[in-house]
């Protein structure tokens, strides 16, 4: 059965219609004459009918052959993600405080209840292009300054509003999925690692510089604007290509172009299979790191809470916001002691990507970073 949710991930056309002057008249009729309810064969010209069964038997053709393993081993599982998510305790004072200051709106969707807490957020996670996810009820806290942040307070006295933070995911995800060596759990530092690996004996390439270099290929920037940011780094072109070879871009850029002109131009599929509209060639490497980076943070989540659930501390420690690459906890002063575990829970056996460690930060006053 495909559903809307398939179709959205998969891009899939709507399903063919009769000609709009067609339906119309049916419509006019009855609201119920419509769809498979109307003999199209007895209503329809000839010429008009076939082109519409030829449409259709080509639209049947493609959702038949579709493989729906993304749908089944990665997207319904990592819903469950969100069904830990809990509604958030509110500081009023602030709460009101804030409200006078806010022309934007996001202070308002923290606006706590009776009992001082907020609604539970919910996310869409098809409407955007790589599954990026967007908040449809409650709490904008992805829009939210971080000066406000401090809205935010623990259920609990002594209690801590935290995250736990993917550091660098993307430029690991790229790595992890194609390039030369996976990085250790030792290795925290992605850009520092790349540093020492390629260039160490190089002081005009300093960590900064590949910082710059790497993020320039995966948002796929030219080499001259590379030059200007960088105007002091002799041979930047050495530097990109060096780069470029340990994450094995080419051969990366070669294969996505290769599926983006055998799906007419539409669109890519990423490491696991979600496919992802693109419509110029220059997005294609962002498109697909982007798009892998949410699924591999969603099951990195997902790895996290049945954790916390199977240790039966899910009264204790309580999911409250997804946040991009962050997942955002209350904490009980008495499981402190649980979180760098849960760091580690998070950073590592990663469906598919077992032997990269994501390495993940732990930020214990979330409202003060």
């Amino acid at each position: 059965m495909i559903n809307s949710t398939i179709n959205s991930l998969y891009l899939l056309p709507p399903p063919p219609q009769p000609p709009e002057s067609i339906q119309k008249a049916f419509k006019s009729l009855s609201p119920k004459f419509q769809g498979s309810a109307v003999p199209w064969h007895l209503t329809m010209p000839e010429k008009a009918y076939k082109n519409f069964q030829r449409d259709m038997e080509t639209y049947e053709r493609e959702v038949s052959n579709l493989n729906l393993d993304y749908y089944n081993n990665i997207f319904v599982p990592t819903n469950k993600v969100f069904e830990y998510i809990q509604p958030a305790k509110i500081n009023n004072q602030f709460y009101n405080q804030y409200s006078q200051l806010d022309t934007t709106g996001h202070i308002r969707s923290f606006q706590p209840n009776k009992n001082g807490y907020a609604c539970r957020a919910e996310y869409d996670r098809v409407s955007t292009i790589t599954g990026r996810l967007k908040t449809t009820i409650g709490p904008t806290l992805l829009h939210l300054p971080k000066i406000y942040r401090n809205i935010l307070e623990s259920r609990w006295n002594g209690g801590n509003i935290l995250s736990l933070d993917y550091k660098s995911l993307e430029p690991r995800v790229l790595l992890a999925t194609c390039g030369t060596q996976p990085i250790r759990e030792e290795e925290k530092d992605i850009y520092e690692a790349i540093k020492i690996s390629l260039f160490s004996d190089n002081s005009e390439v300093t960590r900064e510089v590949v910082k710059k270099v790497v993020l320039s290929e995966l948002y796929g920037a030219s080499i001259d604007s590379l030059k200007q940011r960088l105007p002091n780094v002799r041979d930047i072109e050495f530097v990109v290509d060096q780069i470029s070879n340990w994450f094995n871009l080419e051969d990366l850029k070669a294969k996505l172009f290769k599926e983006w002109k055998e799906s007419g131009y539409r669109w890519v599929t990423n490491y696991y299979g979600r496919r992802v509209k693109t419509d110029t060639a220059h997005t294609l490497v962002n498109h697909y790191i982007q798009s892998t980076a949410v699924d591999v943070a969603l099951l990195g989540f997902k790895n996290i809470l049945e954790y916390i659930e199977e240790l039966g501390r899910l009264d204790e420690i309580v999911p409250l916001f997804i946040l991009h690459d962050a997942l955002i906890l209350d904490v009980k002063e008495n499981t402190f002691n649980l979180i760098n575990g849960l760091a580690k829970v998070g950073a590592s056996d990663i469906k598919g990507l077992e032997k990269t460690f994501f390495y993940m930060s732990v930020e214990k006053d979330f409202f003060k970073s």
